[in-house]
């Protein structure tokens, strides 16, 4: 455990048997109960949540991982479940679900969501139509309480249930849940701090080896950025490739990590 005001290994706060608390007392277990509204209006818990090798302009206390924390999140079966396990409560917040591809019914939902975004944005592209920036991120969010009941107790002795998106599927996809257009009112804008969020979501899966998760979601991404009913930004998407198909250690801004371009990853 960590004093208030300094922030504890991030290994330990992930690993489900120690669950160390953040500079600010909370355990992961706890962020990952809180509800849509208070995921949305608490902007120091993203960065704990999805760290990354590079500092945080928003956070002083935001970890900076290190070449020792990559390769035990690596190699260490229980920080990726419960790394994925973070990574399915934002999917929810967004709207989202994470299913097995090999669903055959998900499977045909996403593909019928994606032909037809394609087809739209290709529409789209050809009128020429610019997204409208009059529009912003104040569109109102939902506090319905949305509890992942799936995050292990701190006394739990057992191994955790692995979730879909930490699984040894093979192949994940991310598609739309049943309250996607509730829930993507306050992030498909043309600009809002929620795409700050899944840029670094998107690098750091990347970074700690979540890197299917990290696929799916972009590609999830690609098929909403497509769909001419929402506005998203050009440069948001710019940002969010960046982050998916620049080399490991070069972060969307442009900033390069050494130690992590030394490593054979």
């Amino acid at each position: 455990m960590s004093l208030r005001g300094q922030p504890p290994s991030i290994v330990d706060f992930y690993n489900p048997y120690i669950n160390a608390k953040d500079a600010h007392g909370r355990t992961r277990e706890q962020i990952l109960k809180w509800n849509n509204d208070k995921l949305e209006r608490s902007h120091d818990y993203i960065q704990i949540l999805f760290p990354l090798p590079e500092g945080s302009m928003f956070s002083y206390t935001a970890p900076i991982i290190d070449k020792k924390t990559v390769e035990e999140f690596r190699t260490n079966g229980h920080l990726q479940t419960t790394l994925g396990q973070a990574f399915d409560r934002m999917m929810r917040f967004y709207g989202f679900e994470v299913v097995s591809a090999l669903d055959s019914a998900d499977s045909a939902k996403q593909a019928e969501e994606c032909a037809a975004a394609e087809e739209k944005g290709k529409g789209k592209a050809a009128e020429g139509e610019e997204h409208d920036e009059g529009r912003n991120g104040s569109a109102g969010t939902t506090a319905s309480l949305d509890v992942d009941p799936s995050v292990p107790s701190a006394h739990d002795t057992k191994l955790p249930e692995k979730s879909v998106a930490s699984s040894g599927v093979h192949h994940l996809r991310v598609i739309r849940g049943v309250n996607f257009e509730e829930r993507s009112k306050n992030w498909c804008v043309q600009m809002d701090h929620n795409h700050l969020r899944i840029s670094r979501i998107l690098r750091s899966l990347r970074v700690l080896g979540l890197q299917r998760q990290c696929e799916a979601f972009f590609e999830a991404l690609t098929n909403v950025y497509n769909d001419p009913k929402t506005t998203i930004g050009k440069s948001s998407m710019m940002f969010w490739r960046r982050a998916v198909c620049e080399p490991l250690h070069i972060a969307p801004d442009g900033t390069e990590c050494k130690w992590l371009k030394a490593l054979a990853l």
